[in-house]
């Protein structure tokens, strides 16, 4: 007796079909796996057995035999459970043939039979949908995130008694509406209303995100580098369809995708300055998304920047440039995509008071090994560092006083208008952003006139500033024109864009020493 179903395994963010043969043969009674799998799928097989057996479906007396191909790639994780179930039932003839053409199984079992949720159920239900399967059979507590998708039938079930009553029908039935009372409530986001007295890192912030540009703030402790940081994800536009449907299968398949509800909105992600090379990167023996693919679309924070691990530090460099995480291990090659805004803030030296010598109490030596701490090469792909100055109490007053100051609202309203400029102007392509613009684009897109292009490279000259750095000001430059509506960079514009690279100057070679 042989049956064959199907299921789906995930490699990066993306799902790959599995075919679960099962063939029941005379002989001693034992189940075999093969296939190239992991400890959690050969260990699937007495899951299976006890789970049948205390259903009343016990698995035949006899040689069981159960492949998963393609047997060059290995598998991983418990969703295999639910499949070979159904194909043991479907060479036991307890299956209608339709559900075996035209379903996606997949789920854990437990001994008692009950069905538990997996990860990655997301890319599962959208690769079967493109395979032209007509339903999926997947666990209860997943089935909302299963119908996230539309167009194929989703159908949950909490036990394996559940899905044998639903296999043994000779039709496919149209599965019930799930009600959509008592859906949580969208978050209140934070308001950049809240921040006084900084409106300067404020319009700094706002370039930021107009353009998608990384964001370094330097200051003392306590002046609000990290209120501003929380607030850029709030002005944010809300992301494409195609982005809401990259961002929320990465959530997916690290089990965070909150239930029935797609990552419309940029995520923001801030791991601690203890965060591992792994956490941040991804990886692991079975290997999940990090934390810069969690940002992916979205703002990613580092707080106390200094902080953070050298080499965690360094591992963002290529992911900068290249948008995306690449993977090497024995299992085969994983890529996550990575494409995020990364917004920094960090203090100057240990004690975080520098450049206030009356309350510093850090060495020279002392400043200049933390300022070392980030690299240069990663220095260099900021396209926004400001110093964040302590505001004085009197205008702190004065602000908390004002009902009128600019809100996330207000700020939200301007980024999209930049983003709709960035789109018409860069329609046909496969860029997106300002920041995101390469050599010959620059070219054609930031053009400056012979005065102001004259200014800019004698700025460069004294400063002794690198190549990407004077790419990154035209960049930079270009989004301050589109935040003011204008189609040409003028001088004001390039004057703005450099005074958000100031904070460079300070970890320039003896800049500490004249302080």
């Amino acid at each position: 007796m042989f049956c064959k179903v199907m299921s789906g395994a995930l490699q990066g963010i993306e799902c790959y079909l599995v075919t679960v043969e099962v063939d029941i043969s005379t002989g001693l009674p034992c189940m075999e796996l093969v296939g190239f799998l992991s400890s959690e799928v050969r260990e699937a097989k007495e899951r299976v057995r006890v789970a049948m057996h205390n259903c009343n479906a016990p698995v035949p007396a006899g040689r069981v035999t159960v492949n998963l191909s393609p047997a060059n790639v290995r598998k991983a994780g418990s969703s295999f459970d639910l499949p070979i179930a159904a194909g043991i039932l479907g060479a036991m003839k307890r299956v209608e043939e339709i559900w075996l053409r035209q379903t996606l199984f997949a789920g854990e079992l437990g001994l008692d039979g009950s069905v538990r949720g997996v990860k990655g159920i997301l890319p599962m239900v959208l690769e079967a949908k493109r395979r032209g399967f007509k339903a999926c059979i997947i666990p209860k507590e997943n089935v909302r995130e299963g119908k996230l998708v539309r167009g194929i039938s989703i159908f949950g079930v909490s036990h394996l008694e559940e899905m044998i009553k639903l296999i043994a029908q000779r039709e496919v039935p149209v599965p019930e509406e799930e009600d959509e009372k008592g859906r949580d409530k969208p978050e209140e986001k934070l308001d950049f209303s809240e921040v006084v007295g900084q409106e300067t890192a404020k319009r700094a912030a706002l370039a930021a995100a107009a353009g998608f540009h990384h964001f370094l703030m330097l200051g003392p402790p306590g002046v609000g580098k990290t209120m501003i940081a929380k607030r850029i994800s709030g002005i944010l536009p809300c992301l494409s369809e195609e982005d809401c449907l990259e961002v929320s299968k990465i959530y997916s398949i690290s089990g965070l995708l909150k239930e029935g509800k797609l990552m419309d909105e940029p995520p923001y992600v801030a791991p601690h300055h203890s965060v591992t090379l792994q956490a941040l990167t991804g990886g692991g023996r079975v290997p999940v998304p990090g934390a810069l693919s969690l940002a992916h679309k979205g703002v990613l924070f580092l707080d106390e920047m200094a902080e953070f691990k050298r080499n965690a530090l360094d591992s963002m460099r290529q992911p900068l440039e290249e948008k995306k995480i690449e993977i090497m291990r024995n299992a085969g090659a994983f890529s996550y995509p990575a494409d995020f805004m990364l917004v920094g803030a960090m203090n100057l030296c240990p004690c975080g008071y520098f450049p206030d010598l009356g309350k510093c109490r850090c060495s020279l030596l002392e400043r200049k090994r933390y300022m070392g701490r980030v690299s240069g090469p990663l220095l260099d792909r900021m396209d926004i560092c400001i110093t964040v100055e302590p505001p004085e109490i009197g205008a702190i007053i004065r602000d908390g006083r004002k009902t009128g100051q600019t809100g996330s609202k207000e700020m939200a309203e301007r980024v999209k208008t930049a983003r709709r400029i960035q789109k018409e102007r860069y329609e046909g392509t496969e860029i997106l952003y300002n920041s995101h613009l390469t050599g010959e684009m620059i070219k054609k897109h930031c053009k400056l006139d012979r005065p102001t292009e004259k200014m800019l490279g004698e700025i460069f000259r004294q400063r002794d500033l690198s190549p990407r750095a004077y790419y990154r000001t035209l960049k930079l430059s270009r989004t301050v024109a589109d935040l003011e509506g204008s189609g040409r960079i003028e001088k004001e514009h390039v004057i703005e864009a450099l005074s958000y690279t100031s904070g460079l100057d300070i970890f320039s070679k003896g800049a500490m020493d004249k302080i």
